[in-house]
């Protein structure tokens, strides 16, 4: 059976290369390869809720962009492997980001990608089919990091079944850090005292605290938080209410995916 690998999933250029180097490192501490992969989505991944078919204009015009970035994601990889030295496979397909997860479902060990937000129309689910279509773990690299990750971490703990996954798959990580910090909001100390007997056997450095919102949302606790000490990566668990209460009221996951500025660790 083939190793599991690191898949860089590039919707476009924007965030292309950070990913990229993220990748590299990643695979090279967890000892596996990368591979990339991008999807030439079609007008129906495209199609707005206030319309029920695109005119011939935008399809011709959707799809000359869509292959206009094609060609410049394999343009960038061909650059990217010349500048680097570094040499992975780049898949490309025809589609969605939905369908074509699919095909790595059971392959790959986590994704790397960018945020999703700051892709084109059409191309904005791919963190959502990387974690919910595939149930793959993925590290999502904010556009303008630039800082590496995994030096200082931050796990924003909560005792649910996705934090518990994402910090099994992301143990190397933290048991490699240079430092961890373990944040609970808005929780008690036997919690605390919970999350010391999970992390404690992998980081045993390890420092806990509880937080009070005093009124702010979690998300921007921790994200206010992991500014403060300096993290270069934050361990979370993602979407536990379920996809569908997700998108009807956004939660902290999705809060955190689109304000975050430093890598997010995440598992679903």
């Amino acid at each position: 059976m083939e190793t599991p690998f690191i898949l860089v999933l590039l919707p476009s250029t924007t965030g292309a290369e950070a990913c990229l180097t993220a990748a590299v490192a990643i695979a090279r501490g967890l000892g596996t390869r990368i591979q990339i992969a991008h999807v030439e989505v079609g007008p129906g991944a495209i199609i707005l809720p206030s319309q029920e078919q695109l005119s011939e204009y935008e399809t011709e015009h959707l799809a000359d962009r869509e292959a206009a970035e094609t060609q410049a994601i394999r343009d960038l990889v061909a650059k990217w492997s010349a500048d680097t030295g570094e040499a992975a496979p780049l898949d490309v397909f025809k589609g969605d980001e939905w369908r074509v997860m699919r095909h790595y479902r059971g392959k790959v060990s986590m994704v790397v990608l960018a945020s999703p937000h700051t892709q084109p129309v059409g191309h904005r689910e791919t963190l959502r089919a990387a974690l919910l279509r595939a149930g793959h773990p993925a590290v999502m690299i904010p556009p303008d990091w630039a800082a590496g990750t995994g030096r200082h971490l931050m796990v924003g703990w909560e005792d649910v079944p996705p934090l518990r996954r994402a910090i099994t798959a992301f143990a190397p990580f933290l048991r490699a850090a240079e430092a961890v910090d373990v944040v609970a909001v808005n929780q008690d100390d036997a919690t605390l005292d919970l999350a010391r007997s999970v992390i404690g056997p992998i980081a045993p450095g390890a420092a806990y605290r509880r937080i009070a919102s005093a009124g702010r949302r979690t998300a921007a606790v921790l994200l206010e938080e992991a500014r403060t000490v300096g993290a270069d990566g934050l361990v979370m668990g993602a979407f536990r209410r379920g996809e569908i209460l997700n998108w009807l009221a956004p939660g902290t996951s999705t809060r955190l995916i689109h304000d975050s500025f430093l890598p997010l660790l995440m598992s679903p």
